[in-house]
């Protein structure tokens, strides 16, 4: 989901990856956007700001597959690399401690500043 914010000639001045007041859900494939990005100041950065934002989101969304890979027997944990074993347990345990393991919780998601 992204969310936008608008002046009031109803342009684009604002992206976020959460609603927040004064924001309203837009698709991901409003050529708004697009159109806002490539006429941004700092469009370089912007882009650039998203697709991390988009990576991290993807990674948790690759997580989540596995374990349902895994729960389906479907691969073994120990098909993985070592690493990735020991990265995937280590962040399974730090999500058991927070209240909310949902992968779509966006507690710290920051505001991209334009």
């Amino acid at each position: 989901m992204i969310y936008v914010k608008r002046n009031d000639q109803l342009e684009i001045i604002d992206l976020e990856f959460r609603p927040l007041d004064g924001y309203e859900e837009i698709s991901l494939h409003s050529d708004e956007i697009s159109e806002f990005i490539n006429h941004s100041e700092n469009s370089s950065e912007l882009i650039q700001q998203i697709l991390n934002r988009l990576d991290l989101k993807m990674i948790r969304v690759i997580e989540d597959v596995i374990d349902i890979l895994i729960k389906k027997n479907v691969m073994l944990m120990t098909e993985l690399p070592t690493e990735v074993q020991n990265q995937l347990l280590f962040k399974r345990r730090i999500r058991s401690m927070t209240e909310n393991d949902s992968p779509i919780h966006e507690e710290d998601d920051e505001l991209i500043m334009l």
